[in-house]
């Protein structure tokens, strides 16, 4: 490749003698070789940082300041070499003690993948903005409508699988600090060699930035050692009014810079790398905090929030900041915890939240806390938004007499005028009548919502308060609770298309006659959205609750930014309606604590039940 490209150059310009070539290069003032030194270290810190964020979407532990200056030792020699997916994955493994040879070549891979795909948004940029020739506007607006096809797509369908094989996307997160760092690095390259031009070249810095995009995309791409051979070929073709043997000399005058003087120093430290023995992260006041994570089996019964049981299906764990808990769901671009913590101050939460989330390259965020833990949040920073209003019953003191409970008594009648019986179901489900239940539910409704809300599952329901609904020996309906020691909350609510109307406030009436005897104290009807569109999404989820005249308490989003709340909300968004695979729940252990499970891997958002078109029949918000 690099010998084709130096005979397409010599058959296009007239080379210049090495005598001619010296003579350009004494003519580079002292400044310039220092100004050109200073913008090759700031590119290779940017390299450095990017390896960094590189290390983080892989989960390798490895992100302190001495592991990114083992990428950007790695990256010199690379460049240098040629072959830079074999030769990077070298210098990595070399220079990381503890980096397998897969995981380096992992790193490598991405690195190369993830710097071409910025070096796209960039050189659409700069042809947008400076472009070399009339044409190369146009496809400087095709290059960008490229790269944000890409970023969309990620967001999307963040895995993709071939076989056993699951790539999986950096998250939007990480393609900004990625594309960000990539800029700093091919900016300040770029003006290492504007800075090295002779004096008799007259180009602006954004044509030259144009300009050098497309030639390092053309040097990577090729894996020439140094580029040597695209570079100087797509430079003298796109600059052909210039003077070919200045250019030359300003290219032979930044590889000394920016290839063969950091080349030099990746030697030197590959030749003696226990210089970097110790590559992981310092220990940070948060590490001595002892984060810990537990599989959903650690929820404990003494929880505020009895709806946390949420994480036993999807994918979810309890995380622990020292003394404080919290209930989580890792996606691909948030790290979300939901409602208040299970235990501990959520003041002491919010920097190691965000510690957790920046080294998963992803977003923190709370997500349905109560007032007083929104407070702390915009206390410490944080923006706060208003998305939900939780139903909240307390069942010893409830009552359906009264002028506030007249719609419920008319829909409890009509269910037992119809022969509706509810009763507890039994240790044993009749899971086989529950399932078709279920699937005649989603048939009619579309399918099931994920992540903050529940889809059946027959361990799942195990660790739940399940309530049946029979007509004579037919099961028509059930609904099923997240249950812990002071709290029970409305999770599952299934009813066939011709139940009786009533048939769905019978069985929360019954529930709330259970808990009454248990005694629990606080029984949710879980949240329905209140924001300025929420009216227009589904007034019958509402007016379902209302029915039951609970006590309205607000709940809160917060996140670190409005940027963040955007983000996070089109994240959740995509949880719920594009749900993965129901996760199975572990068996419920034989203890006490009325939930212990555990599950794997999946994400989400939402509200919760709704009632459909026919007046008894809920469906998911």
């Amino acid at each position: 490749m690099a010998a084709l490209c130096l005979w397409a150059l010599s058959t296009r310009v007239d080379l210049p003698s090495f005598g001619e070539l010296g003579a350009l290069l004494g003519g580079i003032q002292t400044w310039q070789w220092l100004v050109a030194c200073g913008a090759t270290a700031i590119s290779f810190w940017a390299l450095g940082r990017y390896d960094s964020v590189a290390h983080r979407h892989l989960q390798t532990g490895l992100d302190g300041p001495q592991a990114r200056k083992a990428g950007m030792a790695a990256i010199a020699f690379s460049q240098f070499v040629g072959f830079g997916l074999f030769t990077g994955a070298y210098a990595r493994w070399r220079l990381v003690p503890g980096l397998t040879a897969m995981l380096a070549a992992q790193l490598t891979g991405l690195v190369a993948l993830t710097f071409i795909a910025a070096l796209t948004l960039l050189s659409g940029l700069t042809h947008l903005l400076f472009p070399p020739f009339p044409g190369f506007a146009l496809i400087g607006v095709g290059l960008i409508a490229v790269a944000l096809a890409i970023a969309a797509i990620s967001f999307l369908v963040p895995e993709l699988s071939w076989g056993r094989i699951t790539l999986r996307w950096p998250s939007l997160r990480a393609m900004a600090a990625l594309s960000f760092w990539a800029l700093i690095d091919v900016v300040a390259a770029g003006s290492a060699l504007w800075i090295l031009l002779p004096a008799g070249i007259d180009l602006s810095l954004g044509s030259l930035l144009a300009v050098y995009c497309v030639a390092l995309g053309a040097a990577i791409l090729s894996s020439a050692p140094g580029g040597t051979g695209p570079l100087e070929l797509a430079v003298l073709s796109l600059l052909p009014g210039h003077d070919s043997a200045s250019l030359l000399a300003a290219l032979l005058a930044f590889r000394l810079v920016y290839y063969a003087l950091p080349a030099a120093l990746a030697c030197a430290m590959m030749v003696l790398p226990s210089r970097l023995r110790d590559l992981r992260a310092p220990i940070s006041d948060i590490s001595l905090l002892g984060a810990r994570r537990a599989c959903a089996t650690s929820l404990p019964d003494h929880r505020p929030c009895a709806e946390t049981g949420i994480i036993r299906q999807n994918g979810g764990h309890v995380q622990a900041f020292g003394f404080n808990q919290l209930a989580m769901l890792d996606s691909p671009q948030l790290s979300l915890a939901l409602f208040d913590p299970l235990s501990g101050e959520i003041a002491e939460t919010i920097e190691p939240l965000q510690h957790y989330a920046q080294q998963r390259n992803t977003t923190a965020c709370f997500y349905k806390c109560s007032a007083r833990s929104a407070l702390a949040a915009r206390q410490a920073g944080w923006v706060v938004l208003r998305i939900a209003s939780e139903a909240v019953i307390t069942p010893p003191s409830f009552s359906e007499a009264g002028s506030r409970h007249r719609q419920l008594r008319r829909k409890l009648r009509h269910a037992e005028k119809a022969g509706l019986t509810v009763r507890p179901a039994p240790d044993s489900l009749p899971l086989a009548q529950m399932a078709a239940l279920d699937q005649a539910w989603q048939d009619r409704h579309g399918g099931a919502r994920g992540s903050t809300m529940g889809r059946f599952e027959a361990n799942y329901l195990g660790s739940q308060r399940v309530f049946l609904a029979w007509q004579e020996e037919r099961i028509i309906g059930f609904v099923s609770l997240h249950v812990a020691a002071n709290e029970w909350c409305l999770d599952l609510i299934r009813i066939c298309p011709d139940a009786p109307d009533g048939t769905g406030h019978s069985l929360v009436r019954a529930a709330i006659a259970a808990a009454s005897e248990a005694p629990i104290p606080r029984l949710s009807l879980a949240a329905v959205p209140d924001h300025h569109f929420a009216s227009r999404l589904d007034p019958g989820l509402r007016r379902f609750k209302a029915c039951f005249a609970p006590s309205w308490q607000p709940r809160y989003m917060a996140c670190p930014s409005w940027a963040a709340m955007v983000l996070a909300g089109l994240e959740l968004l995509r949880l719920v309606h594009r749900p993965g695979p129901v996760i199975p729940a572990a068996r419920p252990a034989a203890s006490t604590d009325a939930g212990s499970d555990t599950n794997t891997d999946t994400p989400y958002i939402a509200a919760d039940w709704a009632i459909s078109a026919g007046p008894e029949s809920a469906r998911a918000s």
